[in-house]
């Protein structure tokens, strides 16, 4: 189970990477276009806050891995 976890944090690493690239593309897209839309602004905002997300996710999965290796070390 401790290495399905991890390979499921690993992904969402992944994720989070894509989604910081997606929101590099949206920002320069808006700017070789001058484009200043509230749409356009939405969405850039929407796939960071979701990066942001991604990220904690991973995180969180990590700290529950080493909580119960750490646990086991006690035993």
């Amino acid at each position: 189970m401790h290495d399905e976890i991890t390979e499921l944090a690993d992904r969402l690493d992944g994720t989070a990477e894509r989604l910081a690239e997606l929101s590099i593309e949206l920002l320069q897209g808006a700017l070789a276009d001058a484009d200043t839309s509230d749409e356009r602004s939405r969405l850039e905002r929407s796939v960071t806050r979701a990066r942001r997300a991604t990220i904690k996710a991973a995180s969180i999965l990590r700290e529950s891995t080493r909580a119960d290796v750490d646990a086991e070390d006690l035993w």
